[in-house]
Formats: C-alpha cells, structure tokens, sequence
C-alpha cells in the first residue's frame, strides 16, 4: 500500500490523513530474519499423524478457497460507509481480522482506496500463507510470507475461532514456530481469538507437562488475562477437563481422533499439566551449562536448522567460532571505552589508545567459513524500517555534557547513515537546534581522526557522509591540525585526498546520467584500486553508480559496473534497497533483473523495510519517485 501514496503538497487535509493511515499499515513491517531462538524440535508427532493432519487441513482449506475470490455481500453498509468516509484504517482492520472478503469487488472513487481494495486479495493470500505455514510448522514459508509485522497477529477468516499464528502454531504443536512468533513479535502473545482466548489459554490445554504454557511465560505471556468465560490460563491447566486440546482443535477443524494422538504423554494422570521443571537446571553443572553455552548453542543450531549446509557439524563449529570471536571483540571495545576519560576538548586528550600492531590482529590459525556461512546478525546496523539506528533517535533530544559522544563509543555507530528522509543523526540535530548534539558527532569524527582510524572514516566517505572536513575541535583546531599534530601521516593523505574522490564520484554518477558510456568506463578504470572505491561510494541520497545506472535503466552500464564491480550487486541504498529492488520496478525490468541476477545479485536480501525485490514489481511508486529525482538531477 505504501506504494499507493502520493507526496503532492497540494492535496487536501483529508487526504493527508489517509496518506497517514496507508503509511502505518505499511510500515508495520520490519527485518524478518529468523535470528531469534528456536533451535527446539517440534514436539512429538509422529509422520503418520501428521499426514494425516495435513490431509483434514487441506480438506478444509477447499472449503474456504472460496472466500477470497468471492463477491462481497450485496448490501453491506458498513463496509459502504467505511469506503464513502475514507477510512483506510477500520478497512485495514478488517482484513486483518479475518473479513477481508467483505471487501472483494467494493470500488471507490478515491484512487488511494481503490488501490488498497484492489490489493485487498494479495494481503488475505499472504495471511493465509501465514496461517498454513503455521499450521504445518514451515518456519521458512512463514519468514517468506510474513513480510509486514501486523500479518503476525491476523486471523485468516477461515473458521469461527478468530485464531491468530501463534495460536494455530500451539494447536499444532510446531515449538520452531512458537518461539519465532513469539520472541520475535512480542504483540503475539496478547492475541485473542474470538472467544479472548490468548496464546497462553491455547498451551493451558496441552498434555505436554507444562512445556508451552511455560515457555510462553518465559517469553512474556501475561497469565492475568481472562477470557470471555472469566477464567485465565492458570484455571485450564488446573482444570484440564473443562476446556481441552481435543476441544480446540475439534473447533478448528481436526477430527476428535486426531487430536487424540497429537502430543499425548504416555502418562494420563489428571495432573498431567502441572509445570515440570527440568532437574538438570537445578544443578551447579546445569546453571553452568545454560549460562555459558545456552546462548551460542541455540543461535548456531538454528542457523544450521534455517541453511541446511552439506557439512552441519563444521558449520556449527564456524557458527561457534565466530560467535566467540565477536564477543570477545564486543568485551575489548567495552573494556577500552571504559578506560578512556574524556573530559576536555579532543586535543586535550594527550594519549590516545594506539592501535594493535598488526602482528597481533593476524591469527595464523584464523578457520576460513564454508562458502555456506552464515552471515552473523550482530553486523548488522540495527537500524528501523525509516533508516533511523538508535544515534538518529539520540541526536533529537538534549542529552548531559559528552553524553552523545559516549553513546558514539559504545555503540561505534556508522554517522554516517542515512534516514529515509535522507538525513544523517548530524542532520537531525541539527534540525532539532541541539548544537551540542552536533558538536559530540563532530567530535566523535575528529576522534578517530585522531586515533588514526582511517578505515572508519573510509566507511564514512563511501556512505556519502558530507561532515568530515569541516569538523573543527572546540578551540576551533581544523581536523588537519589534530592529525598533524597526532602524526598520523596515513589519515592526513586520506583527508587530503576527500576533495578529488569526491569530485571523481560526483563525475562518474553525471555520467551514467547523462548515459556517457565511455566516460563511465574511463573514471571506473582500476588504478590501485581506486576504481573499487568509487563503484561503492554512495552520494547523499545513498545511492551509488550501479543504483543509478539501473534507474537510468541503462542496459550497457549496468552490465558493466555488475560485472565488473560485483560488491555493487550488494550495496544498499539509504534503506538497503539494492540494485534489484530497483530494477523490479521499472519498465526493463526483465533485461535489467536478468543482468543483476547472472552477475550474482541475490534474490532474497530484503531491505530495511522486510521486502524483497519482487515486492517492488507490484508497488513501485517508491522507486518511481527515485527514477524521477535522478531524471530532474539531470536538467
């Protein structure tokens, strides 16, 4: 939907406000990844019970294919009135409670609504995926199709329940499932079905010793909550004859028989729900085990459950390897920050922790990662679905003298990162009249000028940040002067070469605007690597040469920087879209995806927002509005 929005300034108050309610429901999507713990095998099931699970559930799925395709009913005055008065949002609820299919065939004049309506089809397709992908335990198929935050917590209409996700994924008893939902989106676990039945009422009911009813408190559950009948989880569990598993899934759809064999212990006492807790946790060796390997175990187990490498013992073991190796990173850089005290102006600051000799950062024996490595999470720059990282948030507000500075320290946030506004946390702040605020970033860039952190500031100038020579201390000393002063002869040439690498950057992307193939190719040409830098460095709008060359939908440059330049392929623009988001929204996009792909563009990266390239071919207003913006930075 958000690709149904419109910026035109023009537009009255009204639709402002729908452009407002399109923009939640849009925006409620986040990075999907499935870093979270749920590494445990899915209780026990047998395959023939399974099978036939399975065989009631598609039988029942027949029944109500019908409902998506189906006309609306002929007087519904409800949804009219919704539709006559604009409102976007109660339209939105309704397909995520499950009555999406009161709004098949509805039409409006408003062009906005319209295209929602016309949409409305393709978001009950994916909540039905949601829904099959848990009740089958497709932890996979429900990452894929879970692509905006509130799809967790909507009901497919497809009985009277009202079950969300997570609801089904207990029923069902896919733990996988269980633990993604809810330690990933937390709002699962407050979900109610029709009856105000919660997640934690649904594992009240389990013959499983307590084992969900108690995960799901460790998870956040809130046992208080009733039902409609008054009575909480707690009263289920100790009560199991009043309300059981085999009634809920015999509601859902599953025959009584079945339920009879779904995750039945061999004991049938009439206790058999009260919580056991696991003796091994209660012993010294036990706390020690779960302390000190619970949390690396779990992460890399469920890497190898989501890759599925040819080799999983050896990729567990570079899992473990790197996880180790990046906590021990995270201990040093915490350890340091914590020595260093800065009280006065930078320069001040007489000694600087010098950097490792390189000896010491070389590891003979360093384990070289299988070509099917994971990539680790925790590099990732923690950023919301608007661009924004943590900094962006910090810089709008007053915080006490350094207090910024110290933020910068711990945390070694990239400055240099753009929201989807375009702005960088300097340019926050700046909009927020904190010059305080300004002067720590300021700051944080001339201390690791100082420290002769010259890969640092590189990741600053390849991401377009604008703010590195201009910094001045608070005795007004230029950046040169600290460094000069410091000795840093490495980061002094750098800085002295911003100036030219920037106008060669500025150069190389007017000409693949202005479509100059061989002026293109002649700035690109390697000299020391040069040519590498220049293909990556991103303008401050986050895009770098191959972005444009596909929004100039330029077959011939296109193929040239993607061939030629490959780590392209993977940059991200200001919202981490790649060159493939893009191209999936133009008119060549067959030709243009064709090159990205063969020169190993990924398919599956998604941006900031959770969506994948494919998503952009059906909404493709965002990447229109850049193809025009390129367009007018060519007149």
């Amino acid at each position: 939907m958000e690709a149904l929005q419109k910026d035109n300034k023009g537009e009255g108050e009204n639709e402002e406000v729908r452009g407002e309610e399109i923009d939640r429901w849009e925006r409620q999507d986040d990075e999907m990844e499935a870093t979270e713990e749920d590494g445990e095998e899915d209780a026990g099931m047998g395959e023939e019970e399974e099978e036939e699970i399975g065989q009631e559930v598609h039988e029942r799925r027949d029944v109500i294919d019908h409902d998506v395709n189906a006309a609306p009913p002929e007087e519904d005055e409800e949804v009219k009135r919704l539709i006559e008065a604009g409102n976007m949002e109660q339209l939105a609820n309704l397909v995520l409670n499950g009555e999406g299919h009161r709004l098949i065939g509805q039409t409006s004049d408003d062009p906005d609504l319209q295209g929602f309506l016309n949409n409305v089809p393709a978001y009950m397709g994916k909540i039905r995926a949601v829904h099959e992908a848990a009740q089958e335990g497709h932890l996979r198929d429900l990452q894929a199709a879970l692509d905006r935050r509130k799809f967790a917590i909507a009901r497919d209409g497809s009985n009277s329940m009202g079950s969300t996700p997570l609801h089904v994924a207990i029923l069902f008893g896919h733990t996988a499932i269980i633990r993604y939902l809810a330690g990933r989106f937390t709002e699962t676990l407050q979900a109610r079905d029709n009856s105000d039945r919660t997640p934690l009422h649904y594992a009240a009911t389990m013959a499983d010793n307590g084992h969900y009813y108690n995960l799901l408190l460790k998870l956040g559950a809130d046992p208080t909550l009733k039902d409609n009948l008054d009575n909480t989880a707690e009263y289920y569990m100790k009560n199991p004859g009043i309300l059981t598993h085999q009634d809920l899934l015999e509601e859902y759809g599953v025959s009584g028989e079945v339920a009879n064999n779904m995750l039945e212990d061999k004991g049938n006492s009439p206790q058999r729900n009260i919580p056991v807790e696991r003796s091994v946790f209660w012993t010294e060796e036990g706390r020690y085990l779960a302390n000190a390997l619970g949390d690396p175990l779990v992460r890399g187990l469920t890497e190898v459950a989501n890759t599925r490498p040819s080799d999983p013992i050896a990729y567990l073991a570079t899992c473990l390897y790197n996880y180790a190796n990046t906590s021990r990173d995270v201990r040093n850089d915490t350890q340091e920050s914590a020595m260093m005290i800065t009280t006065g102006p930078p320069e001040a600051v007489g000694n600087f922790a010098a950097p490792p000799p390189a000896s010491l950062d070389e590891d003979p024996d360093t384990i070289q990662p299988a070509s099917d490595s994971p990539e680790t999470a925790l590099t990732s720059a923690n950023r919301d679905e608007h661009g924004q990282s943590m900094l962006h948030f910090a810089a709008a507000r007053s915080h006490g003298r350094n207090a910024l500075f110290q933020l910068l320290q711990e945390a070694d946030i990239n400055v240099g990162y753009r929201d989807e506004l375009y702005r960088t946390a300097r340019d926050v702040a700046i909009q927020a009249k904190l010059p305080e605020n300004i002067q720590d970033i300021d700051k944080w860039v001339l201390y690791m000028a100082a420290r002769g952190e010259t890969d640092k500031l590189m990741e600053l100038l390849l991401e377009g940040y604008d703010h590195i020579l201009d910094v001045e201390d608070e005795e007004e000393n230029h950046i040169f002067d600290v460094v000069q002063r410091r000795n840093q002869h490495e980061t002094m040439a750098f800085l002295q070469s911003i100036p030219s690498f920037e106008e060669k950057r500025e150069e190389l992307h007017s000409a693949i605007r202005r479509g100059n193939v061989e002026e293109m190719k002649s700035i690109l040409t390697p000299e020391a690597g040069k040519g590498n830098l220049l293909a990556v460095a991103k303008n401050v709008y986050g895009r770098c040469c191959l972005h444009i060359a596909v929004l100039c939908q330029d077959e011939e440059m296109t193929r040239f920087i993607a061939v030629n330049f490959r780590e392209t392929l993977r940059a991200g623009d200001n919202l981490e879209r790649t060159s493939l988001h893009y191209a999936m929204a133009l008119e060549k996009v067959e030709p243009l995806s064709t090159i990205l792909i063969k020169a190993g563009a990924k398919r599956v990266l998604k941006d900031l927002k959770g969506r994948q390239p494919t998503y952009y071919f059906m909404n493709k207003s965002d990447i229109l509005r850049l193809k025009d913006d390129e367009e007018a930075m060519n007149v």
